[in-house]
């Protein structure tokens, strides 16, 4: 008996072809490896999904930015805050306000523009108030 077969064909995000597989009615595509994604994404899945393919399909590859954890630390090493930051974007500091010193601390490096895991430390002028 002749079994129906449908032909997923596979796009990266800008429309650029990749390839096709051949699928049996109501089965699974493989995809293909996925392509390289712009800097500050990553490979997120394929859009629609390709499972349990019922007719011809055209697929797209779609990107998710990278997001990084970043931690603040007190000046004795305790974690203050973990939170996780888009590529690209800006860190947040926690509020923080160390009694010992008398003062509000700066951090040890650039809140900006984040493009990998980050530890920021609590650094306070020598000279207490």
């Amino acid at each position: 008996m002749f079994e129906k077969t449908y032909k997923v064909d596979f796009f990266d995000a800008n429309g650029a072809y990749l390839g096709h597989k051949r699928v049996r009615h109501g089965r699974n595509a493989q995809s293909p490896i996925p392509p390289k994604p712009p800097k500050g994404y990553r490979f997120d899945h394929w859009e629609p999904q390709v499972a349990y393919v019922l007719a011809d399909t055209r697929t797209t590859a779609v990107y998710a930015k990278k997001e990084y954890l970043v931690t603040f630390l007190s000046e004795t090493g305790a974690v203050l805050k973990q939170d996780y930051v888009e590529h690209g974007c800006d860190a947040e500091p926690p509020y923080y306000y160390s009694k010992q010193r008398c003062q509000t601390p700066t951090w040890n490096g650039r809140l900006t523009n984040i493009q990998r895991a980050t530890v920021f430390c609590a650094i306070f002028d020598a000279a207490i108030a």
